[in-house]
């Protein structure tokens, strides 16, 4: 019996809403991007992550983290900066989500942009080793450097080579990736956190990140 795949596919794709493939909800993680005001404007707020975690000790990072079920981004951001800040809910005000990006397991990360009101600094020392600021006209006046890493297919001792053509010699794709990073007098700010900053400098017009 034949079936009418192509009208199949078609009502099942104007039913479908697109997401990141193979990807569950627990995956998916959210950030907030602070701003508080400075002496001389918005700043953005960082965190340098605890030396004892098991994920990326000491690296510069944005508050956030994995949703739990039912989340929305925004309710896990705002839960997370609030547990590794210790400060309350009513302390933020969520301005809008920018596009996500990819994080380093392949899983979306959504970013949140949200005002800080009346911080003092506080921060939770198993989480978050020190909080630090950055002015964003000094990202808008700062281009950030961009290093080239390529992200090739390396498959395991078993896979089945003589059933594709080429076998070994198979002509597997390589995937660009440049990694960005900010060097301020203190401290590197590099990875996926600089991309969602040079991807919000990108969308206030302030440069164009290259690709």
């Amino acid at each position: 019996m034949q079936h009418d795949y192509v009208s199949l596919i078609r009502n099942k794709m104007e039913k479908h809403t697109p997401v990141f493939a193979g990807l569950s909800t627990r995956e998916t993680s959210a950030v907030i991007i602070p701003l508080i005001r400075g002496r001389d404007g918005w700043e953005v707020l960082f965190e340098k992550r605890a030396g004892a975690l098991n994920s990326q000790p000491g690296e510069v990072c944005l508050p956030g983290g994995r949703l739990n079920e039912g989340e929305k981004p925004e309710e896990a951001g705002l839960r997370e900066i609030c547990e590794e800040l210790l400060i309350d809910r009513k302390q933020l005000h969520v301005i809008g989500r920018m596009n996500a990006v990819m994080g380093p397991s392949g899983a979306p990360v959504w970013p949140i942009v949200a005002i800080l009101e009346n911080y003092r600094f506080t921060r939770s020392e198993e989480e978050v080793a020190e909080v630090f600021s950055v002015p964003l006209d000094w990202f808008a006046e700062t281009k950030p450097q961009a290093y080239t890493t390529w992200m090739e297919t390396k498959p395991e001792e078993d896979f089945p080579y003589e059933l594709i053509p080429g076998g070994r010699n198979y002509p597997w794709r390589r995937k660009k990736n440049l990694v960005y990073f900010y060097r301020t007098t203190s401290y590197v700010i590099w990875g996926m956190t600089a991309r969602i900053i040079v991807d919000l400098m990108n969308e206030l017009g302030f440069l164009q990140a290259e690709e």
